[in-house]
């Protein structure tokens, strides 16, 4: 187990957990680097599962053209897998022809997907040129044959067809098909209109999918969705899966600098980014629910020491540019993250979260994202280092063996981001004096170590400043 706890807190399951407190006002966040979750909307697929991808190549060969597969991979750096699930409305179909003997109908040919790109396909049928007993059925994509086989009975052509990207036989006489020179599948729907209880089947299945992503947004601007996806993810951090989620809104809501400064307030949080701006790309206008693809796809590759602190995006334009001297500092200090127009170029203005009003536990740096990153990355490596330390054999609770798990933990976590200049090199693992000291305060359990983590977060050069003096 892992997760969070609470000082003089025994936890009943052996685990590693985490108490998180801001000492001072420089500390971090989220981890799972590289890793990036949503469900799409596509015309062809699997329906309600989860497929990992490793490029836009590899998706639309799943999946087809999705616009947001233009959104996730236009960032740079690009996550390293992508965990997509497809969604659809009640209305999918999958598209399906019947190919016939005379006025029999003897054989169903249908899409493997319900959606659209099914009413591509064409079927062929045509004599086999070296034995006449036998039939080619040819399957086309438009005007590019993707695939044949040939069978002397029905039922050879189901068995040879069993394993194809693209159709599924099903025999309904014995006889075969006659000759025809094209006959298209038709009746395929995406289901582009999808209904609420399918994203939240969406959010109950991520549920199972720990570690396999660190970012994960819904690309939609449904603000109940959005607002339940945000306590899904507090329930989520409280267990140990240090997760971070990104949202925006509909055009309306974009020009509507009240809605988006309630809408952060509301969320309040270190692990939640609100997106505030649309933006116009190759010819068409997106809303800031699209951005939040984007934005939750360079949030996933982002190295823990890099800004996003005006970062050139590929867009062309903003739908709304906010005055810069008053509407844009007052949203940016409500936790929406904007872009903003630089030299003709579009940029992230400043990498904000949601959280504005800091916890008793938490300070006003955890509002970056950069800061929130780290810190979920810190918490995640320290609790797997921590279980893979208690599967180790022999395992004794002595002060010997907890000074050796201390130094572990500065070698394992602490290092390697110091290496990095994430944080300072003045970091330090110790043994909790309040459990462990000469006048502790609280009494461990015999099986217990409570250990205290001390760094301070390295934060980016964002803003420079330059008092000039002409002589």
């Amino acid at each position: 187990m892992a997760g969070k706890y609470q000082p003089g807190e025994e936890k009943v399951l052996s685990g590693a957990y985490s108490f998180l407190k801001s000492f001072i006002e420089e500390q971090t966040t989220p981890g799972l680097r590289g890793k990036l979750a949503l469900p799409i909307v596509a015309d062809w697929g699997p329906i309600g599962e989860f497929v990992t991808v490793r490029n836009k190549t590899s998706a639309e060969k799943k999946f087809g053209k999705v616009e947001d597969f233009d959104l996730i991979w236009a960032a740079d750096p690009q996550p390293t897998e992508v965990l997509l699930y497809r969604v659809a409305g009640n209305s999918a179909a999958a598209a399906s022809a019947i190919l016939k003997s005379g006025a029999t109908d003897v054989l169903k040919v249908e899409a493997k997907y319900k959606g659209e790109l099914g009413n591509h396909l064409k079927v062929v049928v045509q004599p086999n040129l070296l034995d006449g007993t036998k039939v080619d059925v040819l399957i086309y994509k438009d005007a590019e044959l993707v695939e044949s086989q040939t069978g002397g009975t029905n039922d050879d052509l189901v068995a040879a067809f069993a394993n194809s990207e693209y159709v599924v036989l099903t025999k309904l006489t014995d006889t075969l098909p006659d000759p025809t020179a094209g006959t298209n599948l038709t009746g395929g729907d995406s289901g582009k209109s999808v209904e609420a209880t399918k994203y939240t089947a969406y959010q109950n299945a991520l549920a199972t999918q720990k570690g396999k992503f660190g970012v994960f947004t819904l690309g939609i601007a449904d603000p109940a969705l959005n607002a339940a996806a945000q306590d899904w993810t507090d329930q989520q951090v409280a267990l140990g899966n240090y997760i971070r989620f990104v949202y925006g809104g509909d055009s309306t809501r974009d020009q509507n600098k009240a809605a988006m400064i309630q809408s952060s307030k509301d969320a309040n949080n270190m692990a939640v980014v609100n997106c505030g701006s649309g933006f116009k790309w190759k010819g068409k206008t997106y809303p800031s629910a699209k951005l939040a693809v984007y934005i939750a796809s360079l949030m996933a590759a982002m190295p823990l020491n890099y800004t996003m602190a005006l970062y050139i995006t590929p867009f062309d334009a903003l739908t709304v540019e906010w005055d810069q001297d008053t509407d844009l500092i007052e949203l940016v200090q409500a936790g929406v993250l904007m872009l903003n127009m630089d030299n003709g170029k579009v940029i992230i203005q400043e990498p904000v979260n949601t959280l504005t009003t800091p916890g008793p536990d938490q300070s006003k740096e955890f509002g970056k994202i950069r800061v929130a990153d780290t810190m979920f990355t810190i918490l995640h490596a320290e609790e797997e280092a921590a279980k893979e330390w208690v599967r180790q054999q022999p395992n004794s609770n002595s002060p010997a063996r907890r000074a050796a798990f201390c130094q572990m933990m500065k070698e394992t976590v602490f290092k390697p981001l110091a290496a990095i200049e994430v944080i300072a090199a003045d970091y330090e693992y110790i043994e909790d004096p309040e459990y462990h000291g000469a006048d502790p305060i609280y009494t461990p359990a015999r099986n217990a170590g409570h250990f205290i983590a001390g760094f301070r977060h390295q934060d980016a050069l964002e803003k420079i400043y330059t008092y000039n003096k002409a002589k």
